[in-house]
């Protein structure tokens, strides 16, 4: 193959996994990666402390 059809391979590849390093990072803080398998997705439970916030700031009581 010509050089030029490698080099534009080459950057293709190097950025694709430039963003797949950056998806990875999140997916797995996240628990979509690893983790528990009954925990798998993001968990949306809030403390009573949060909820506590978060309706001050609404003005809900």
């Amino acid at each position: 193959m010509k050089t030029g059809l490698w080099s534009v391979i080459v950057m293709v590849a190097g950025f694709i996994g430039f963003m797949a390093g950056y998806s990875l990072s999140p997916m797995i803080e996240v628990g979509l990666i690893g983790g528990q398998p009954d925990q798998v997705g993001i968990q949306d439970e809030v403390d009573s402390d949060m909820q506590e916030y978060y309706s001050k700031l609404t003005g809900q009581e």
